[in-house]
């Protein structure tokens, strides 16, 4: 029987798991690429380019998409159950929760240990096709889209205009070509009544019939002359052809972003932490090198504050020194020579620490990049067993199926989690907290949520129960009607 009720919950599950997930899924995607949108569209790009943008997005999304499918699945399962008084009937048969809910439990497992290895690898290796190709969209040039009364500049060497345009036949009227490429000024130009344009496959170059014109040219001089030569070409058709450098998607080598966090794969993280701790420690024994000349320093002498400035203030000053003063001891010497040159070493001393803690505070930056990574590779994955169980709790809890109750609650913890594993990637990075703290934010937070439903489900509360509202309806009016009467008594008196 168990055996029949583990396959039933399953089979019920899911379902709806599938379901969410690909909406979950679809909706982040979108949202992400929604950002980078401005760069992409206009490009022209090919349908292959756009579906390899989408595929990786989606496959660095995926862990995030997870766990909050698994709690709307959860909801809508066990709600759907209780609502149908199917969870009272299993209970009546001596099955709680916990052992009802073990294929679930044990699907939640496989689903971690999965998205632990998709942090591992894939999504590093997701994050480098991704960026890598965003990149090399980002410097395409948009398609060539000449508007009418504007002049078009995106041709490398060349400047065109029209006066009006044609959108169904693509003709081109009032056309003027302005060819600047030898870096000479305006001294090729081509006037034509109509014109029509034929990208060549590839983007490699834009092929031009132009109409009933004219070309001017101004030539450059012959060798001992000093004339210009010009010439002037009518024509009743011209055939011109132009170079589109940057309009096709040119490729760039991944291993240039392979250096960054986000593309290292679990076993880089480790090797490129070590590397900056040591470079952390390098830099602070060789900052405690160079000071080491300073530390003997005797301060009880420094009467003059660090907010003056003026020369003849701190000579004055250091004269009114009583006679322990070291300068007293030094006969013969310039005493504003020695002020200047220590005037001069402060002022080197604190630009130096200055930049050495600049170096280190980098490193330390750099450093909780690459923990924080390393540290949410494990932590990201146990939301997926966490918001399982939070799921299961709700579930038999609220008692409600359907898209209604279920997806309210499925997009509450949605956005929680969603502001946590930002916030704790953002805090984490500025040094605010740990990157241990950072990466586990979300679980830290939300688990003492999964306790108390899960307490409450195992105890068979009632929390959305109507009887349970009228209840605290009842005792929130009682409570108000006796206070209405303390107050009206009290002015009677």
């Amino acid at each position: 029987m168990i055996r029949k009720l583990h396959l039933l919950v399953l089979r019920i599950y899911l379902g709806p798991f599938l379901m969410t997930f690909g909406i979950i899924l679809f909706l982040l995607v979108m949202q992400f690429m929604a950002i980078y949108m401005p760069d992409i569209a206009g490009k022209g790009l090919t349908f292959d380019i756009l579906i390899k943008l989408f595929y990786y997005a989606g496959a660095r999304l995926l862990v995030m998409a997870m766990p909050v499918s698994l709690l709307a699945a959860g909801l809508m399962t066990y709600g759907s159950m209780g609502e149908h008084y199917e969870l009272a009937a299993i209970k009546a048969c001596g099955i709680n929760l916990f052992r009802l809910s073990t294929p679930l439990i044990v699907l939640a497992m496989l689903l971690t240990g999965a998205s632990m290895y998709f942090c591992f690898y894939t999504i590093p290796l997701a994050n480098l096709k991704f960026f890598s190709l965003l990149y090399d969209v980002q410097r395409k040039k948009a398609e060539v889209a000449i508007r009418p009364g504007y002049f078009y500049y995106d041709i490398d060497g060349y400047t065109i205009r029209v006066t009006n345009k044609n959108q169904a036949t693509g003709m081109m009227y009032g056309f003027m070509l302005y060819n600047h490429s030898e870096n000479r000024g305006n001294v090729d130009i081509i006037v034509a009544d109509s014109a029509k344009m034929m990208m060549e496959p590839g983007y490699q170059q834009l092929r031009l019939t132009l109409y009933h014109g004219s070309r001017y040219e101004d030539f450059r001089p012959e060798s001992g002359k000093n004339n210009y030569g010009f010439g002037r070409t009518y024509f009743d058709s011209l055939y011109y052809r132009m170079t589109l450098s940057g309009f096709g998607l040119e490729r760039t080598d991944e291993g240039l972003f392979a250096r960054h966090q986000i593309t290292m794969i679990k076993d880089s993280l480790i090797t490129a932490q070590e590397k900056v701790i040591r470079n952390i420690s390098k830099d602070e024994s060789s900052f405690a090198n160079n000071i080491k000349a300073y530390n003997g320093v005797d301060t009880n002498n420094i009467l003059v504050k660090p907010t003056i400035t003026d020369l003849d203030t701190l000579v004055y000053r250091v004269k009114l020194l009583p006679g322990s003063s070291p300068i007293d001891s030094l006969k013969g010497v310039n005493t504003v020579d020695i002020i200047n040159r220590a005037i001069g070493n402060i002022r080197s001393l604190r630009n130096n620490i200055k930049f050495r803690l600049s170096e280190i505070d980098e490193d330390q930056k750099q450093l909780n990049g690459y923990q924080y990574e390393l540290y949410s590779m494990y932590a990201l994955p146990f939301n997926c067993l966490l918001f399982m169980l939070i799921g299961i709790s709700f579930g038999a809890i609220i008692r409600k199926g359907g898209l209604g109750l279920p997806s309210l609650i499925s997009i509450l913890f949605f956005v929680v989690f969603y502001v946590l594993v930002m916030q704790g990637r953002k805090l984490s990075k500025d040094g605010i907290i740990s990157p241990l703290m950072g990466a586990t934010l979300s679980l830290i937070l939300l688990s003492p949520a999964a306790i108390i439903a899960l307490y409450q489900a195992t105890t068979d509360a009632s929390i959305f129960d109507e009887s349970l509202r009228d209840m605290w309806k009842d005792r929130i009016n009682d409570f108000f009607r006796n206070l209405f009467r303390i107050k009206t008594a009290k002015k009677s008196k």
